[in-house]
């Protein structure tokens, strides 16, 4: 499992939060290691997204997942295909 805590720098979470957004985080990186391994910057994003979403009340990995690899331009359908 990838953490998610190297990136989290501001706001303060209960332990609960860093694990689903760990979990978010690892799925996130594990879908697009097709696409080859993911460089820091796309790792920064993609953690940057699952923290201001669980910041704005997201509770859910899958959709936390989903959303901030929609934010670095990767639609569903492409990370999903084997």
């Amino acid at each position: 499992m990838t953490s998610i805590l190297p990136f989290v720098s501001n706001g303060v979470f209960e332990s609960a939060d860093l694990k689903l957004m760990s979990d978010a985080y690892s799925k996130a990186i594990e879908n697009i290691h097709g696409f080859g391994r993911p460089n820091r910057i796309v790792g920064e994003i993609i953690a940057g997204r699952i923290i201001a979403l669980t910041q704005g009340g997201e509770r859910d990995p899958d959709r936390l997942c989903a959303r901030a690899l929609a934010a670095c331009g990767f639609s569903p359908a492409a990370v999903n295909t084997p």
